[in-house]
C-alpha cells in the first residue's frame, strides 16, 4: 500500500509541476503548494492515477504468479504424474490430514482417469500436524524410489476415512503397496527430502496459499476443495 501511494504521489507531483508556470527553480514549499492546488482543482486525476497504479500492480503480481507456477512445473523435485508435455497441468497443495483434501480426492482421481493428457503436481504441504510432516517425508521418499508407487501411496493416504494419528498407520499403507518400510524410512531421513518440503512452503508463500487444499489449474487458482469435476474442468484452458 505504501508503495502504491508513493507512486501515485510521485505521478501527481510530476503532473502538477509540469502544469505550473515555467521558472528556473521551485522551492519545496512552492512545489507542495502546486501539488496541493493541482489536486484540489483536478480531483478526478487522483482517482484515475490510483486506478492506473492498482492495475499496474495487479499486472506485476499476475506476472510474478505465473513465473512461480512455471517454476513449479519445471522443478522435477516435486512429485508428479502424467505426461511431461501435457495439455493441462494441475498443481495441488495438500496435507494428509486435511479433511477437505480427502473430500476432493475421489473426484480428482476420476478426472485424471478421464483426462490422461493432464500432468498432476503434488505439493506436499504438511501444516496440520506433526504426523502430517512424517507422512509427507515418506511420500517424497517413495517418489524418489518409485514414482508409480508414489501415486498409489498418495491415493491410499488421501482416501482413508479416518484421521492419520501415528506412524504405524503410514507404515501399513507403505507395506500395502509392496514397499519395504525400513528402506523407505531410511530415504525419508535424507536432507534432500526436507529440502523438497521447504521448497513447497516457499512456493506456497509466494502464491499466497494459506491453507489446504489449494489448486492451480492451467495457471488459474482454485482455493478450497472443488465441489465437482466440472468445477475443475471449467479452468482447463483450450488447446491452441
Amino acid at each position: 500500500m505504501k508503495i502504491r501511494n508513493s507512486l501515485i504521489l510521485a505521478s501527481l507531483a510530476s503532473l502538477a509541476v509540469l502544469s505550473a508556470p515555467a521558472q528556473a527553480e521551485y522551492t519545496q514549499t512552492e512545489i507542495e503548494k502546486i501539488i496541493h492546488d493541482y489536486i484540489i482543482n483536478n480531483p478526478d486525476v487522483l482517482i484515475e492515477a490510483s486506478a492506473k497504479v492498482m492495475a499496474r500492480q495487479k499486472e506485476i503480481e499476475d506476472m510474478e504468479k505465473q513465473q512461480h507456477i512455471a517454476s513449479i512445473s519445471a522443478n522435477k523435485m516435486f512429485p508428479q504424474s502424467g505426461p511431461a508435455k501435457a495439455d493441462h497441468v494441475i498443481i495441488e497443495f495438500f496435507d494428509y490430514n486435511c479433511g477437505y483434501c480427502k473430500k476432493a480426492k475421489p473426484l480428482l482421481i476420476d478426472l485424471l482417469k478421464e483426462h490422461k493428457d493432464t500432468r498432476y503436481i503434488y505439493m506436499e504441504l504438511p501444516i496440520l500436524s506433526k504426523i502430517s510432516y512424517t507422512a509427507a517425508k515418506i511420500g517424497i521418499a517413495i517418489y524418489n524410489i518409485d514414482r508409480n508407487k508414489y501415486v498409489e501411496y498418495n491415493n491410499k493416504m488421501m482416501t482413508r476415512s479416518s484421521r492419520l494419528n501415528d506412524e504405524s498407520e503410514i507404515k501399513s499403507v507403505v507395506e500395502s503397496i509392496g514397499l519395504d518400510w525400513e528402506k523407505v524410512n531410511e530415504v525419508a531421513k535424507k536432507p534432500e527430502v526436507d529440502e523438497v518440503i521447504s521448497a513447497v512452503r516457499k512456493e506456497a508463500e509466494a502464491l499466497k496459499v494459506n491453507g489446504t487444499p489449494a489448486f492451480i489449474v492451467d495457471g488459474e487458482a482454485l482455493y478450497g476443495a472443488p465441489m465437482s469435476k466440472e468445477q475443475v474442468l471449467t479452468l482447463f484452458k483450450k488447446k491452441k
